[in-house]
């Protein structure tokens, strides 16, 4: 048995695919008789200890922000006081988490740490130019790295010097939730492809953000036919911008439906068509929504970004289609020729096989037993 602390920036149920990942290495590391915790962020001003499905969380609070990061002396203490009383044998870090990875090295832990790097810093250029000593220095330290994938570690401007250090694991979807179809379930997804008109529904979920690329898809859209309707889930800081450039475009094929519930994402997965993933920049270094979309049998459609994972995840002309030009025209054509039926199964099959708990697990169990 090892203990094991990870950090993490947030942790379920604040959710997000980074939040997500460190749940599912909490609940299989613990299966295999670790003992673990988690310290991160709280999304209020107090700190708390609490648990979420029997993992122990400590949530630092915080009041305030710089480039998206959120700003706290006390998680310095906090930090020490756990890695004190705790005694981990390994901290994992969550990354990219600039300041509380500069607190770990100010810590001094003398235990192993290991660094889950989930993407670089890309647009805060200069935090990034501030946190690079510190980069370095964990880098050095750490004794081992986890890469989403190896197409983003030798492309990653810090990880491809340390490629000796780099194990690849993939994100893990909870494939058994995705698979679960109740009989009201299936009626719900009957009246989902009713309320569009039976036409073919193409689908996206996510956080509203400019590297998100939603405006090409809401631009593409003018360009698709009558057969189909485009379904945007999600909010975020472009929003309103968004939901602007649809009405500009006086396109009535675009539907806005907000933040949606786990069951409902599933229902509108196997509502679809096609899943569209308009990603344009290497923040975008994976993609869990994507994965659960191929595991449904929807194929995608995403562009090419150089030295992301995300065209490992979506494989061109197997699982969806890779569009290699930010053109929108172009990328309507893809989703009209983007079918179930020519990758729908390829999809599945790809998504199963790489990117479940079964097929991960013992890659997890491997690099911490190293």
């Amino acid at each position: 048995m090892k203990k094991i602390l990870q950090i993490s920036t947030y942790y379920l149920p604040h959710y997000g695919g980074i939040e997500q990942l460190v749940y599912d290495f909490s609940r299989i590391l613990t299966k295999q008789g670790n003992k673990t915790k988690v310290i991160c962020f709280n999304d209020k001003p107090e700190t708390i200890i609490d648990t979420y499905d029997g993992q122990e969380i400590i949530r630092v609070g915080y009041k305030h922000k710089l480039a998206s990061q959120a700003i706290s002396l006390r998680y310095f203490f906090e930090l020490k006081r756990v890695i004190k009383e705790f005694k981990p044998d390994v901290i994992h870090i969550h990354l990219p988490n600039p300041l509380i990875a500069t607190y770990l090295l100010f810590a001094k832990p003398k235990c192993k740490i290991t660094l889950h790097w989930h993407s670089d810093i890309v647009r805060q250029k200069l935090l990034k130019q501030l946190y690079v000593p510190f980069e370095k220095a964990l880098l050095k330290k750490a004794c081992k790295i986890v890469a989403t994938t190896q197409v983003y570690a030798e492309n990653s401007d810090r990880l491809k010097f340390y490629l000796d250090k780099v194990s690849v694991i993939p994100n893990i979807i909870e494939n058994t939730f995705l698979d679960s179809l109740t009989e009201s379930d299936k009626i719900a997804i009957s009246k989902i492809k009713e309320t569009y008109g039976n036409k073919k529904i193409i689908f996206t979920i996510g956080v509203h953000r400019e590297y998100k690329g939603l405006k090409y898809l809401i631009e593409a859209s003018q360009y698709l036919s009558e057969k189909y309707e485009v379904v945007i889930a999600g909010s975020g800081p472009l929003t309103d911008s968004l939901k602007q450039q649809t009405s500009d475009l006086h396109l009535n094929n675009v539907h806005f439906i907000g933040r949606i519930s786990d069951k409902e994402k599933k229902l509108y997965l196997h509502s679809s068509e096609v899943y569209a993933f308009p990603s344009i920049t290497k923040n975008e270094a994976f993609g869990i929504a994507l994965v659960e979309a191929l595991y449904c049998g929807v194929p995608a459609v995403t562009f090419t970004i150089e030295g992301s994972g995300v065209n490992y995840v979506n494989q061109d002309g197997i699982t969806g289609i890779e569009v290699h030009e930010l053109d929108a025209k172009k990328y309507a054509q893809a989703l009209m020729i983007c079918t179930k039926e020519k990758y729908g199964d390829a999809a599945r099959n790809w998504a199963k096989e790489n990117f479940t708990e079964n097929s991960i697990t013992d890659k997890i169990k491997v690099f911490f037993e190293e």
